[in-house]
């Protein structure tokens, strides 16, 4: 008996002690969520619903293809999944990838003058962040992509992607939500 009351006795003071614990975190983390930031800086606000209004959503159901592509020393990116693009007859999809690269052209859309400013990097470059999409124009797959490429001091260049020479590796993944103009099955 004594030993089941002083087992309940424990137990009871671990979770009395858990929740002081809890309470104190708790409100340490609303005294730094209060407190001034630096100059500068910003806490997150609340996201506003209702700023979109002229929103277009289309809803595909069924499955997808997935292409998992794996390029080497010297392969091109975009030349790559166009060529897969084509090949496979993706009319909608969606590109997501890293990996590393030896020298890249990116551009900045200038819409007024209808040109890209030209971005170059002439270095090798960790490829951070490659998103994109595929559709068709003229009834031909065309791939758009957008990078972000790490320097070697830590600076970021980004834009629109016209080359993208990999070296060592890149690791992409096509997901193609239509083929041949119907929804991937």
């Amino acid at each position: 008996m004594n030993g089941t009351r002083g087992f309940r006795w424990f137990a009871s003071a671990l979770a009395l002690l858990g929740l002081v614990a809890a309470n104190a975190a708790l409100a340490q983390a609303t005294a730094a969520a209060s407190a001034p930031l630096p100059d500068g800086y910003m806490r997150a606000p609340a996201v506003q619903k209702g700023l979109a209004p002229q929103m277009k959503v289309t809803e595909r159901t069924g499955p997808a293809h997935v292409f998992d592509v794996a390029f080497t020393t010297g392969d091109e990116i975009l030349s790559g999944l166009t060529d897969l693009a084509i090949k496979n007859n993706i009319t909608s999809g969606y590109v997501t990838g890293l990996g590393g690269l030896s020298t890249a052209l990116l551009g900045f859309g200038d819409p007024p003058i209808n040109a890209f400013r030209r971005i170059p990097v002439d270095e090798k470059s960790e490829l951070v962040s490659l998103t994109g999409h595929i559709q068709t124009r003229d009834g031909v797959p065309v791939v758009h992509l957008h990078a972000i490429v790490a320097l070697k001091d830590g600076s970021t260049k980004a834009g629109h992607v016209f080359e993208a020479k990999v070296a060592p590796i890149a690791e992409i993944s096509v997901v193609a939500t239509s083929i041949g103009g119907a929804a991937s099955h």
